[in-house]
């Protein structure tokens, strides 16, 4: 008998790739010339035989995979990797509103606000409660009414849990019993027993910084169970005070709805308040002075891969921007996206300032007090000399216009099934590509995505617009700057005009209002016009400049007497069909506005003598059009 030397390849680890292998190594034995595998039992050996490899490689992969932060897919495994580079993934946090408190006081006997105070409030049919998390005093406003001020305001409902330290208890653990607790605000006591309560007003801190504890510190450190839930746990006697046993923990927390609860307040008037509450005495108003915001959930596991890296780099310091970008992504809840640049890199240069744009959860921009509270919340972190500015990010809106044309034998949607294809993968592309801080528009990519909407299409034609929207000052001369970002079209001096406006109405200088457009005209200048019939006679020949090659419209003593929904829309043609975010731009295609995007999809049958064509477009305001559409 022959010695068969071959040996079993292992080049696959997909089911038929094993059992082929198998098979293959059998064969070349000569107890199983000419064995006809398929045809006998041994074929359901060999089956056996490669489910088993199989599901044992499959394995293996997946523990492998489970091993590396990048590459784990189990929070348990990413919560355990990062909590060896000493990271702890963020809690849900609390939606928070700032209200003023007015009640009827008339003989003085009401002086404060107690602390956590029930409010109520409702939104999608659904009541969350909401307290305020220290007293507030109350200041007089008239003879017969107090008033609190800036009432601060927090979702959620408080709660205790205790526990009582038994070392005969093997791996005791003091387990949070809510998986929705917000870690931030929780408060831990400790006292000698269940019977006596010395110790319980010391004070017990998170701690921050290993290497300034001692034997006798009162700290405790947290982290992410395998469950999901949240533990506390205290020092060994050298890194932090050890615990006794028999001693009671207290801990106090609260149990947050997160996300779910923001925008609360936003409809808030005189005859429909949004918060009310019954504990209150002698209650007359309750206003609302920012809407509830900066509630979210448990940090996600792209978010925890992100940050854990940055949060280990950094030692718990704030030195380069990736440094000021980490910290505030775990520990500024309202942070959807961040970017951060040094002033060396700013135009212009201001050294000695870092810059800091965040994108709020819930808005567009941050308030006056969030941006207090982020500057706040920096300062502890920063280097001593450089100084944070909390800027507002710069968003530039693209305008979509485009011609899509399929062939309606390869499909059996009509143009106006097409149409709505269309737009969701625009939607598609936005979500994807764009709405964040360093995303670029790639016109290639981007008609590419409108392409592969149907097999049926055979082409698209698309052209943008980029678009500033300016919030005036109604009535006021003022001048202000709109910066695009990105080099305008501009082949000559002279060239047609490239800026066009929304509607707003603008008083001449003989008194009569009218209504007003903007333009520029091909050399530098800023005008504002009047249609008369199809002719734009001009008001201003000279309201401001615009720099083509810095992408920088200025006006200059702008007074508009009004304008449509707060804002007036000013477009620009952009020189490229690449529209690129520099530092805090964040590019945004607006879906909810008809007037932003213009599609109209045709059906054509190719190389017929007459196209058949069939038009639906989204239809577009007079205001739209007179701004160059």
């Amino acid at each position: 008998m022959t010695y068969n030397d071959r040996k079993t390849e292992v080049n696959s680890l997909d089911f038929f790739g094993i059992k082929n292998n198998l098979k293959n190594y059998l064969s070349g034995l000569d107890q199983f010339t000419d064995f006809n595998f398929e045809g006998s039992g041994a074929n359901i050996l060999l089956d056996l035989l490669a489910y088993v490899t199989h599901y044992q490689g499959f394995y293996n992969n997946m523990v492998a995979n489970e091993m590396f932060l990048d590459s784990a897919v189990k929070r348990t495994s990413v919560v355990s990797h990062a909590k060896a580079l000493g990271y702890t993934p963020s809690s849900s946090s609390p939606s928070t509103a700032t209200v003023d408190i007015t009640i009827n006081d008339t003989d003085s006997s009401i002086t404060y606000l107690s602390k956590r105070t029930k409010f109520k409030a409702t939104k999608d049919n659904i009541t969350y409660t909401f307290t305020n998390p220290s007293s507030e005093e109350f200041e007089v406003l008239n003879s017969t009414q107090k008033i609190a001020r800036n009432v601060t305001l927090v979702e959620g409902s408080w709660r205790l849990a205790s526990f009582v330290v038994d070392s005969n208890v093997g791996n005791q653990r003091f387990i949070i019993p809510n998986k929705n607790v917000d870690m931030s605000r929780i408060t831990v006591n400790v006292q000698k027993s269940t019977t006596d309560d010395s110790g319980w007003s010391d004070t017990w801190t998170e701690v921050t910084d290993v290497t300034e504890l001692s034997s006798t510190s009162k700290v405790y450190f947290t982290q992410e169970t395998e469950d999901g839930f949240y533990e506390i746990y205290f020092g060994d006697g050298i890194l932090g005070k050890k615990l006794d046993d028999g001693n009671l923990i207290v801990v106090d927390f609260l149990i947050t709805n997160g996300a779910a609860s923001n925008e609360i307040g936003s409809q808030d008037s005189v005859s429909s308040r949004s918060f009310t509450s019954s504990n209150i005495s002698n209650l007359s108003d309750i206003v609302v002075v920012t809407t509830s915001n900066g509630g979210s959930g448990k940090e996600t596991l792209d978010s925890i891969r992100f940050n854990a890296p940055k949060a280990y780099q950094t030692q718990n310091r704030n030195v380069t921007a990736n440094d000021y970008k980490s910290y505030i992504s775990q520990n500024y809840g309202n942070a959807s996206d961040v970017f951060v640049w040094g002033g060396e890199d700013n135009d212009p240069p201001e050294y000695g300032k870092v810059f800091v744009s965040v994108k709020p959860s819930n808005s567009s921009v941050l308030n006056n007090e969030e941006k207090i509270s982020l500057q706040n919340l920096i300062k502890d972190q920063n280097m001593v000399s450089i100084i944070p500015d909390v800027v507002d990010p710069n968003y530039i809106y693209l305008n979509i216009k485009s011609k899509v044309k399929f062939n309606p034998d390869e499909t059996t949607l009509s143009a106006s099934d097409m149409k709505t294809q269309v737009l969701s993968s625009i939607v598609d592309y936005k979500l994807l590509s764009l709405e964040k801080f360093d995303r670029n528009f790639r016109h290639s990519k981007f008609t590419k995505s409108i392409d592969d909407t149907d097999d049926s299409i055979l082409g698209n034609d698309t052209s943008i617009k980029i678009e500033k929207r300016l919030t005036p000052t109604i009535g006021e001369f003022k001048s202000y700057t709109l910066r695009f970002e990105n080099p305008l079209y501009h082949p000559h001096d002279g060239h047609m005009s490239i800026l066009s406006s929304s509607l707003f109405t603008y008083t001449k200088d003989n008194g009569v209002t009218v209504n007003a457009f903007l333009d520029d005209d091909g050399k530098g200048t800023v005008r504002i016009y009047e249609l008369v019939g199809d002719t734009r006679e001009y008001i201003k020949e000279d309201i401001g400049t615009i720099d083509y090659t810095k992408g920088i419209v200025s006006l200059k003593n702008f007074k508009p007497d009004s304008v449509e929904n707060t804002i007036i829309r000013v477009f620009c043609e952009p020189q490229d069909n690449d529209v690129l975010s520099e530092r805090n731009t964040i590019l945004v295609i607006d879906t909810e506005n008809s007037d932003a995007i213009d599609i109209t999809v045709e059906s054509y049958i190719p190389y017929s003598t007459k196209a058949t064509s069939s038009s639906v477009s989204v239809s577009s305001n007079d205001s739209s059009s007179n701004s160059g559409y």
